[in-house]
């Protein structure tokens, strides 16, 4: 008979407050706090980080945890793993949302031999993904393999 693995629940949370203007800050306990504001397009100002810039990048450091996770757990030998993310925020039923988002890690193995298995890895941290299943935006992945030392 098989076992099922037993899952905890788990609590996140996080503050924020309005400083002036269209600036505010995020905090969350124990971490330093990080100034946020809406993008320009959007009367925001420039050069702070986004709620969309921090949803895309919230996408793309939990599909690499989850690969990070994998790897060891399956012993893949890499050198580099860096991935972008590209998001589309468009007009659906008068309602902006991301409608798609595009991963697109480069990884870098250290045999041939890997490739396949390194590829197997990273889609399934992509299917695995917690904040990807908690979307309703598809999300692709795109990924580019390389082998060096």
């Amino acid at each position: 008979m098989e076992t099922k693995k037993a899952f905890k629940v788990f609590k996140y949370r996080t503050q924020v407050h309005w400083t002036s203007g269209r600036r505010g800050e995020a905090t969350a306990e124990g971490r330093p706090s990080l100034a946020v504001s809406s993008p320009p397009e959007f009367q925001g100002e420039p050069g702070l980080w986004t709620p969309e810039e921090l949803f895309l990048g919230s996408l793309n450091a939990c599909t690499m945890q989850t690969f990070l996770a994998y790897a060891r757990q399956k012993g893949l030998a890499f050198s580099s793993y860096a991935c972008s993310a590209e998001g589309t925020l468009a007009s659906v039923e008068r309602k902006y949302r991301f409608t798609e988002v595009t991963l697109r890690p480069v990884l870098t193995v250290n045999a041939e031999a890997e490739i396949e298995r390194a590829r197997q890895i990273l889609s399934d941290a992509h299917r695995d993904c917690f904040i990807s299943n908690s979307i309703t935006s598809k999300v692709n992945l795109e990924p580019e393999l390389h082998v060096g030392g």
